[in-house]
């Protein structure tokens, strides 16, 4: 059982993939903007419930944004990729949300990554979910020290940790960035999970994976070298900050699902209502 303590903020920037690259140049609908930020109201709101425990309130909630989604018009916001992210995981989130023996942790994990997804949209300068760089880059080095020291089961840990992390985010990513780098992440992670669950563990390969893994968080996160800290972890001035609270989520699975958290992620971090307005 880990205990991991994150603070991520979120925000997306709308990607600059070839399916986008000509919409961003259209005018975008004022009522279009409007109705984002309705949809965004309405995750922050389903979050803050899911959160206190009202789940029954969180699932009208998400009922709602079901519903406001067909309503809107993406064009020039996201891709059909992007969009195609933001409908599936509000798909999954429904079953989670429905299945008999509702799990509190995997409600957390639903609407954390609606409220990313939705606000990736709303936002689009200096994205808050960028802060989640660092945390990755310390996920990479961890792994890295373990493949180094052909430790193999603390190296599937690791690697369980930074998929985890990834799948929180990885809907916003689809929002907010080409598909083809996103793809790139994707089979990384598919080659890092394979090597590090063969026997004998290909040490070699796995760092050069890794190299080359950090260069594609790099060009996700639009990261150089050096701006770094271009948004301090805990800057006041930031709108909405995600903080992980020990003791708020304990995820008794993760040694259990190992690679497979790229699809579910383990970790929720609390959301603060947004002041500022740095919509599309």
């Amino acid at each position: 059982m880990i205990l991991v303590t994150v603070a991520i903020l979120v925000l997306a920037a709308c990607g600059k993939s070839a399916s986008t690259a000509g919409q961003a140049a259209k005018p975008i609908d004022p009522a279009q903007v409007e109705k984002i930020s309705f949809l965004n109201q309405i995750a922050e709101e389903m979050y803050t419930m899911t959160m206190a425990g009202q789940v029954a309130e969180a699932r009208n909630k998400l009922t709602q944004i079901s519903d406001q989604i067909p309503k809107i018009h993406f064009e020039g916001i996201t891709s059909i990729e992007g969009l195609n992210a933001l409908t599936e995981t509000v798909t999954q989130a429904k079953r989670v949300y429905s299945a008999a023996n509702y799990s509190a942790t995997e409600g957390q994990i639903a609407v954390a990554k609606i409220r990313l997804a939705t606000d990736a949209l709303t936002h689009k300068n200096q994205p808050m979910w960028l802060q989640y760089y660092k945390v990755l880059l310390n996920d990479t080095q961890q792994m890295s020290e373990q493949v180094k020291s052909n430790n193999q089961s603390e190296a599937i840990n690791e690697f369980g940790k930074l998929a985890q992390h990834i799948a929180i985010i990885h809907p916003s990513l689809v929002i907010s960035r080409d598909a083809s780098s996103v793809e790139k992440l994707d089979s990384l992670l598919v080659f890092l999970r394979t090597n590090v669950n063969s026997k004998p563990m290909p040490t070699q390969r796995l760092e050069m994976g890794i190299v080359n893994l950090n260069q594609v968080l790099d060009d996700l996160f639009m990261k150089h070298k050096d701006a770094l800290a271009y948004v301090p972890l805990t800057d006041p001035n930031q709108p909405i900050i995600w903080s992980l609270s020990m003791g708020l989520i304990i995820v008794s699975v993760l040694s259990y699902v190992g690679w497979r958290m790229y699809q579910s992620g383990r970790h929720i971090v609390p959301v603060r209502q947004t002041k500022e307005s740095d919509n599309v």
